[in-house]
């Protein structure tokens, strides 16, 4: 059983709804849904320098039942579930410093990085 998480730039914030349907997008292999950002690259090799992507010789000690899905879009993760908070913890404190937006499907919930305006909020 896996946990899983998924990362993207967006200039306004998604809804709850509209999160999920990126996300839904997303793990569909869909292209364009949101703008490529170079902060993905960013978080994509802080993640991989924390908890290296998962390989056949490291399947053991990864805190991943997948090897990261990655794009100039977003970053996808599959937790291992004996170590999700843990994980899930590091992974939104990286995505808050790249300033990208968390979606954690199984509770359908979007974490927006600090800072970030509400839709509509005058800048």
């Amino acid at each position: 059983m896996s946990f899983d998480l998924t990362f993207w730039y967006e200039g306004d914030r998604s809804t709850p709804e509209e999160a999920f349907q990126i996300y839904d997008q997303l793990t569909d292999g869909e292209m364009g849904v949101v703008a490529a950002s170079a902060a993905i690259d960013g978080f994509f090799a802080d993640v991989v320098s924390v908890y290296q992507d998962l390989t056949e010789e490291n399947m053991e000690e990864s805190p991943w039942t997948a090897p990261i899905y990655h794009t100039p879009e977003c970053v996808i993760v599959n937790i291992a579930w004996s170590v999700h908070k843990e994980v899930n913890d590091a992974l939104i404190d990286l995505a808050n410093k790249h300033g990208l937006t968390t979606y954690n499907p199984q509770d359908r919930l979007v974490i927006h990085p600090t800072g970030a305006l509400p839709r509509g909020a005058d800048q």
